[in-house]
């Protein structure tokens, strides 16, 4: 898609868990490569929120991300 038209994707991030201690410094990085709406599940080191589908690999480049995943919505028809 051209500028304006990128697609949004909601996201679930897993992160290492070496990195506990360092969660706040990871969600800084995360949102400073896109990830906007964050929701963190500290007990579980699991960041939720949305970035730009083309900067998926950005956030997967973070110190400290373990996957990162699109989350998948399904309709009933």
């Amino acid at each position: 898609m051209g500028q304006g038209g990128a697609r949004t994707v909601d996201v679930t991030i897993r992160i290492e868990k070496g990195r506990a201690r360092d969660l706040d410094e990871v969600v800084r990085a995360l949102e400073a490569s896109g990830l906007t709406g964050t929701e963190r599940h500290d007990r579980f080191l699991i960041v939720n929120g949305s970035v730009d589908a083309e900067k998926l690999e950005a956030l997967k480049r973070v110190a400290g991300v373990a996957s990162v995943r699109e989350d998948r919505v399904y309709r009933a028809q």
